[in-house]
């Protein structure tokens, strides 16, 4: 099967979209089921069993032996078809045949072919071109093989040093390279992988070594105290010491590639047995860095390695919690809350109360994502009185602000003001600068929603000074992106862009893929205040390629109703209405009244009556789960009284939900009215009109200027 679960989205996806001229060539020692079952009339098997026909096979041997020194470049015909009948072409196979005459100068391909030649092929050349190789050489061939990746000859030196101290790979590798041993690329040193498995398989393991010891009468005390034995075992750890030694400096820790040090050393660690030490090399990175970067799926593959294989019950516990925190992201939630359980099970059996609420908190979190806000709300509570019961006010902090990040999705502002109120305090009280802005951001977005504004961009404002303070980028760009927001609100949009420019260029520092996801969205939506429509499609696109990237539902749901409205407004309809179908696939509790409300105005802007009703609907219902806590949330307000504006021009015969035509026109007026009392900015208004001039141009919408009227703040 494949492992790569991306890779083989990806393969799916190109067998299973519209007929297309992209052909995808895969090379494969053994094919994969899974894949070979999806679409297979779209497949083509290509079986290389038989190897290169005549006359390829001969002209191969031919082009190796440029020079004519082994003889090959001017054999006769006949005698390079009978090499090609004995390799049965396998490229392989060939070069190996080759590698033989090069470093056997005594030995004719004549007298070569005599030898008989089993089923297995490859291997038995491969062996006799192998054994055929001065000690040395052996040596660096069995070194490549221990890597299993392509390596510097410092590499080789360091693991061979205790065996061959005057050992200068670089020599024989390009010796190695020119004979057809290894293959060499920028550099870098690396076999092929039927030299690599005979290469490797001639290292006895330990227990090899040992049994092969105590047979003997080689003292086994003497073995034992051995430096650096030659095993399998010993040489993966010792090169697996060389990328512990080979790290990057932390502050140079950026992308991807510059961890490569370290996610050699985990495979290496693996591959030795040693799975504590890998698993700490991974704890060293994961949340930090593979999380930061959108690497989730990357992080559960490493963590399932190495499960049921930990020794230390802590790194033990680690590993499930930091695998369960990688899957919430990538929407295996139900995975995720078992890992949470289990997690808290082992806290439990160690008895250890501190973990198991870090753990508790972890599975508010993943009910969170589930939608389940009751069961959330119970584990956060929970977690938070075990923090109090430890006096661990850190975890008191976290679990007061996770309780309020969860009223506040709710809708219910004004409670989760209390409790970043509360935590805020802890925040002071113990000296967390980044915590106490963390903290100062959420009071601003809840009194964002009462429509306070102004006293929003003050709290966010100092949280952006100890942002910049303590030097934590990525919460100086997260606040330089809300204050983004907050200008744009109030038309300002120039002070917005500003913003929005400077933290986009924080999080593509740090990699910070969501916050780049998000920040790009931004962009597009003061290009659409802008009227610059194809611009904002361009970077909201761009917004939606991150979000699918690094699946984040919150990202993905702003992103495709952004796009959507952006295609909405240049009059593309279809791809409008395709782009608002994808928004409601992500049911994200504070953005969903806005999907139905804009997933109605486009269907009514191409006729689709039935359709708009049943948005505009669906709309009004989750506006009103949210006002019923928070009635001065302003943004749910404005999608209620598009929603009610749409119904009333949708069929003037007959009434809907028991409300007639002017009982509708009514509430719609009322609602706006609410919403202008509340936050009355330039922006915001400016975003409504731009929704309620679409509904306008629909039949019918003439009806709706008293309407406008109130939504545009006037009496």
């Amino acid at each position: 099967s494949l492992r790569d679960g991306e890779l083989s989205d990806a393969l799916n996806a190109l067998l299973g979209g519209q007929h297309h001229a992209v052909k995808a060539v895969i090379t494969t020692r053994i094919a994969p089921r899974d894949l070979a079952i999806s679409e297979p009339g779209r497949q083509h098997h290509l079986s290389l069993d038989e190897g290169l026909e005549s006359p390829y096979a001969e002209n191969v041997l031919r082009e190796m032996d440029a020079d004519g020194r082994v003889g090959l470049k001017s054999a006769p015909d006949a005698l390079l078809n009978k090499a090609r009948e004995k390799t049965r072409g396998y490229p392989r196979a060939l070069e190996a045949l080759y590698a033989i005459l090069s470093v056997d100068r005594y030995t004719t391909l004549e007298e070569l072919l005599e030898i008989s030649l089993p089923d297995e092929v490859v291997q038995k050349l491969v062996g006799e071109a192998f054994n055929r190789l001065d000690p040395s050489a052996q040596k660096v061939m069995q070194a490549l093989a221990v890597y299993n990746r392509s390596v510097s000859p410092a590499a080789i030196d360091y693991l061979l040093q205790p065996h061959l101290p005057s050992i200068d790979s670089a020599l024989v590798l390009n010796r190695l390279v020119n004979m057809h041993f290894a293959r060499r690329e920028a550099g870098r040193y690396y076999l092929h992988p039927a030299d690599k498995e005979y290469a490797f398989s001639l290292i006895v393991n330990r227990e090899q070594r040992l049994e092969s010891s105590e047979s003997s009468s080689t003292n086994l005390q003497s073995l034992l105290s051995n430096h650096l034995p030659f095993t399998q075992h010993d040489l993966l750890n010792r090169a697996a010491d060389y990328f512990a030694q080979a790290r990057k400096p932390r502050a140079e820790w950026k992308k991807l590639d510059d961890l490569a040090a370290q996610l050699a050393e985990f495979e290496l660690r693996c591959a030795a047995g040693n799975y504590d030490t890998a698993a700490s090399v991974l704890t060293d990175i994961d949340i930090s860095y593979l999380f930061l970067w959108g690497h989730y799926r990357l992080t559960i593959e490493l963590r399932e390695k190495i499960e049921g294989k930990i020794n230390d019950p802590s790194l033990a516990r680690i590993n499930i919690g930091y695998m369960g925190k990688a899957l919430i992201t990538i929407g295996k939630v139900k995975q995720a809350i078992n890992n949470f359980e289990k997690a808290i099970a082992l806290s439990k059996t160690a008895m250890n109360r501190q973990a198991e609420g870090v753990y508790l908190g972890d599975l508010g979190t993943a009910y969170s994502n589930l939608g389940d806000m009751r069961k959330a709300i119970e584990f956060y509570e929970q977690a938070l009185v075990i923090s109090r019961e430890m006096g661990n006010r850190k975890g008191e902090e976290t679990n007061l602000g996770n309780l309020g990040n969860i009223y506040y999705s709710l809708g219910d502002a004004r409670k989760a003001l209390e409790f970043r109120e509360q935590a805020l305090v802890i925040d002071r009280e113990i000296g967390s600068r980044i915590d106490e802005a963390n903290d100062l951001g959420g009071i601003a977005a809840c009194y964002e929603s009462l429509g306070q504004i102004a006293t929003a961009i003050e709290y966010r404002t100092d949280a952006l000074s100890i942002a910049q303070e303590i030097g934590d980028r990525d919460e100086e760009g997260a606040c330089l992106s809300i204050l983004g927001s907050y200008y744009s609100k109030l038309d300002n949009q120039e002070q917005a862009k500003e913003h929005f420019e400077k933290s986009l260029a924080i999080a593509q520092e740090t990699g910070y893929r969501y916050g780049e996801g998000f920040r790009l969205l931004n962009l597009a939506v003061v290009e659409i205040e802008l009227k610059n429509y194809s611009k904002a499609i361009e970077l909201a696109m761009q917004s939606t390629k991150i979000g699918n990237e690094i699946s984040r539902p919150h990202l993905q749901s702003h992103s495709y109703n952004n796009l959507a409205l952006a295609y909405l407004l240049s009059e593309g309809f279809v791809s409008a209405q395709k782009m608002i179908e994808t928004a409601k696939k992500f049911d994200v509790s504070d953005n969903i009244h806005n999907v139905f409300a804009l997933h109605g105005i486009i269907a009514l802007r191409q006729g689709e009556r039935e359709t708009a009703q049943e948005a505009f609907t669906k709309s009004i219902a989750q506006a009103d789960e949210i006002l019923a806590k928070t009635p001065e949330y302003y943004d749910a307000l404005d999608a209620k009284g598009l929603s009610l504006a749409g119904l009333t021009i949708l069929d003037l015969r007959f009434s809907i939900g028991g409300r007639g035509r002017d009982e509708l026109l009514s509430e719609a007026v009322e609602t706006f009215r609410k919403a202008r009392k509340i936050a009355p900015h330039a922006g915001v208004v400016k975003s409504v009109l731009r929704l309620f001039d679409e509904l306008m141009k629909c039949e019918g919408g003439e009806i709706l200027k008293d309407v406008r009227k109130a939504a545009e703040g006037l009496e």
